[in-house]
């Protein structure tokens, strides 16, 4: 009974985050979303899906902020069609990772929920398999990127900040894996957006395998995402994208 409470609780905040992003005009009270749209996803020059997000920006306490983040994707992966729901809880300027939720509709349901207390993650996953729990020790500052999720990179450019480079550890809750990243931002570069010419800033994320994730910002407004060795690409849906036949 009561995972049956968390889960519809998570789903209403969910739809919630998702329809007070959806129209900023419709209300004063959504002055504090930071960004909210649509992301394209390709695999292998293949469009797969779409990802629809918000991101939020609230008051905290002492710590500062508190951002809360929600996406749905619908894709085709696979052979199977698949709907991923993603909540992430983040504090502070530097929008370090708190709580985390993820329901995965496909072949198999799948359950995933994530708090981290002090330097501790913890991953409690329910899935047709049973139950299952991982810890994970983290020294220094963590970010939860997901596989195939792009908009949970906004929160790799807050923890960037104005600094040139950091190292971070990046806990992948799907696969259950934890990998240590350098994040640099390379300075800005100039990328076709939407049919005009856009300066974006350019960072780039590096594994211990020399593996690297690219993603490309205005502002606080994230464009694209590339994880090369993956054959994944991420695009704004307003983009226009002269590469890829759909």
């Amino acid at each position: 009974m009561r995972r049956r409470r968390r889960r519809g609780l998570f789903a209403l905040a969910l739809a919630a985050l998702l329809l007070a992003g959806s129209d900023d005009r419709t209300s004063a009270d959504t002055a504090d979303v930071l960004d909210n749209g649509n992301f394209t996803i390709y695999v292998n020059d293949a469009r797969i899906g779409e990802e629809r997000f918000v991101i939020r920006q609230e008051r905290g306490g002492d710590a500062g902020p508190l951002f809360r983040a929600g996406a749905v994707q619908r894709l085709k992966l696979d052979g199977q069609t698949m709907r991923i729901s993603v909540a992430l809880e983040a504090t502070g300027p530097r929008a370090h990772p708190r709580r985390y939720e993820a329901e995965l509709n496909g072949g198999a349901a799948t359950t995933i929920v994530g708090t981290i207390v002090s330097n501790r993650l913890r991953l409690d996953v329910r899935s047709p398999a049973g139950e299952e729990m991982r810890e994970f020790l983290i020294r220094g500052r963590a970010a939860i990127l997901d596989r195939l999720i792009a908009h949970q990179y906004f929160f790799i450019w807050k923890m960037l900040g104005d600094e040139r480079s950091i190292e971070i550890n990046v806990i992948t809750p799907q696969t259950r894996s934890h990998d240590v990243h350098v994040v640099e931002n390379t300075g800005r570069e100039t990328i076709l957006h939407d049919e005009r010419e856009v300066l974006a800033t350019h960072i780039v994320l590096t594994s211990e395998t020399g593996a690297t994730r690219h993603v490309w910002l205005e502002g606080d407004r994230l464009l694209r995402v590339e994880i090369p060795d993956e054959g994944y690409r991420a695009v704004r849906s307003d983009a226009v994208d002269q590469t890829t036949n759909d």
